[in-house]
């Protein structure tokens, strides 16, 4: 059983994932709800996300047609960033200037569904999308899901773009994957990772492991 997470407890987050074998044991009332992640309608909180000068993003960003992306400039899954099935978006660049420009997504960087019964989606490891000069540029976007009884995105659903949380349990999965090859098919030891934590838990000794073995 997950044990439940205690905020703010970075030293013993750090100990659970140095040794996978340990438990970490809080009481209930140690709880707490964070906001636009589990049940929480409350947008998600962190750092404010700024893009380079000269680059925007068109608002709302939209949700993504894995089978049939017309509205994203016909690109396909394949062609796709970042991993997770049920936040998938089509975001679209404005590139006001004369040179490409290379954009960093950091991981935690959240996107904020507008509608409370479609989940928020967060990014687990940093992309880099080159934009070019002068172009509206359609990308492809894959989140993980951080809201436990919503809905999948599905295309046309609205979201904008939200802070970079500072949430130490997920600053500590981010900097254990950093480096870690995410595939179509291991994805989803970090989803379940992802889902543990947004719904206020700590990671058990089985979902370390796997997590070092990515």
């Amino acid at each position: 059983m997950a044990k439940r997470f205690l905020t703010g407890c970075v030293a013993a987050i750090a100990l659970v994932m140095a040794m996978p074998s340990m438990a970490m044991t809080v009481q209930d009332d140690d709880y707490v709800d964070i906001p636009g992640m589990g049940v929480s309608p409350a947008p998600p909180e962190g750092t404010p996300f700024v893009l380079p000068e000269g680059l925007t993003i068109e608002e709302p960003i939209r949700g993504y047609n894995t089978y049939d992306p017309e509205d994203c400039d016909f690109k396909y899954a394949d062609q796709a960033v970042g991993k997770g099935e049920q936040v998938r978006l089509c975001v679209v660049f404005n590139n006001a200037t004369n040179s490409p420009i290379t954009l960093q997504l950091p991981p935690g960087l959240a996107f904020v569904s507008r509608n409370l019964e479609k989940q928020n989606g967060i990014i687990a490891q940093r992309i880099s999308i080159e934009v070019p000069a002068r172009t509206r540029y359609f990308q492809p976007l894959f989140t993980y899901c951080v809201n436990s009884g919503r809905d999948s995105a599905s295309f046309g659903d609205e979201y904008d773009v939200g802070n970079v949380t500072n949430l130490p349990a997920f600053q500590a999965l981010f900097q254990l994957i950093e480096d870690k090859v995410i595939t179509d098919t291991n994805f989803v030891v970090v989803m379940s990772a992802m889902k543990t934590i947004s719904n206020g838990e700590a990671l058990d000794a089985d979902q370390l492991a796997q997590l070092e073995a990515l």
